[in-house]
Formats: structure tokens, sequence, C-alpha cells
């Protein structure tokens, strides 16, 4: 069994191209900003990208973050994610599973996306290092997956599970705290951080609420 990880960044940032003219300059700049402030895992989910813009933009974000305190995370293609030294892959919930793909991964951290107690037993079970369980709050990104779970289906994941769980869906620093609260490790986020006209007060917002 694995141990559990307890040493990575409460602060999850997702890509995903949303408000960005030219995402693979762009986000970069937005990532190196971030880290300089706060330690973050970066999650790359640029599911547009070829292989090699995918495999480029790694790279460079990877130079962004180093010795920052932060990871760097590549959303399913864990070729991509060894051939750029990344840190880890995180694997959408109805993707390879977990313990088919350990093999391949050479160590990394992996990580679980998960919408149901279900999901979240199996994934935990098959060996994943963390789960991100949402949507919590309302938000348009995650309407496919239905209305929001709320922070007692949250409460009830985290309980289930011995692995840190990181809380997505309508995320603001302003309820990051209710997250913690249920039991949350972290939580998980994407337009938070372009959509903010004041990145450096919402960073301090969210370690305020981490801290407390």
């Amino acid at each position: 069994m694995k141990a559990v990880k307890t040493d990575l960044p409460r602060l999850y940032m997702v890509s995903g191209n949303q408000g960005f003219s030219c995402p693979e300059k762009q986000f970069p700049e937005l990532v190196r900003r971030v880290t300089a402030l706060v330690p973050v895992v970066v999650q790359l989910r640029e599911k547009h990208l070829a292989a090699k813009a995918l495999f480029e933009l790694a790279l460079t974000v990877k130079r962004h973050i180093h010795a920052t305190g932060s990871l760097l995370f590549i959303n399913e293609r864990f070729d991509i994610a060894l051939a750029a030294g990344a840190d880890g892959v995180h694997f959408p919930e109805n993707s390879c599973p977990l313990g088919k793909a350990a093999a391949f991964l050479s160590g990394r951290i992996a990580g679980k996306s998960t919408h149901s107690l279900e999901a979240a037993l199996r994934a935990e079970a098959d060996g994943t290092d963390y789960l991100i369980f949402g949507p919590v709050f309302e938000t348009p990104l995650k309407k496919r997956y239905g209305p929001p779970m709320g922070l007692g289906k949250l409460g009830e994941i985290c309980r289930s599970v011995s692995v840190p769980v990181y809380a997505i869906g309508g995320i603001t620093p302003q309820n990051t705290r209710q997250c913690l609260e249920y039991g949350a490790y972290g939580v998980a986020a994407m337009s938070v951080f372009h959509a903010s006209e004041n990145l450096e007060g919402t960073l301090e917002n969210f370690h305020t609420a981490f801290e407390r």
C-alpha cells in the first residue's frame, strides 16, 4: 500500500484553455506569476493540443515552476509526462485504470477525478495518491456532470478514503474553508486564477483559508 501523500501543495491549478487568446503563451506566464507567490499543483489539461505541442508546453511550464515547491502533472497522457519529466499524471474518472497504468509511471504521483463514492473507493483500491472530487458548488464548467454534489457528499468522500481529496467545482477563496472543514485536503480550480482582477489578493485569500 502506498504511503499517504501529505506533502502535496494544497492549491491545485487546472489548465483548460479558458479565456486565453493564446494559451500556449499566456498560461505559462500565469503559472509563473502564481508559483512565484504560492506552491501549487499545476495540471496541464489542454486536450486540444497535439502531442508535440503539449510536450513543448509542459517543458515551458516546468521551467517556470522549477525550485518553487510546485508540481507539474499532465492530464492522462503519461507518455508526455515521462518525456517532459513531469511530477505526476492525473486520470479522468473513465480513463485507463490506475492499476494498468502504474507500470508506466516510474514512481510518479498518480491522481484520479471522481464523481461518486463508488468511484472514489475504486480509485483508492487501484492505488491513487490523491483524488479530485466534484463538482461541489455550482459552476458552468462542470454542468455536464449534473447538479453540484454539495459539501455533505464531499465530507462523505473524505471520511471514506485515506488519500488526500481536492474539492473542485465553483471553488473560491471564500468557500475554501468550508471544503477544508468537511475534510478536503485542498481545493482545485480553473477559471478563478485567470479571471481574477487581483491575482495576488486571490492567492493571499487562498493562503489565509488554508492557514486558519
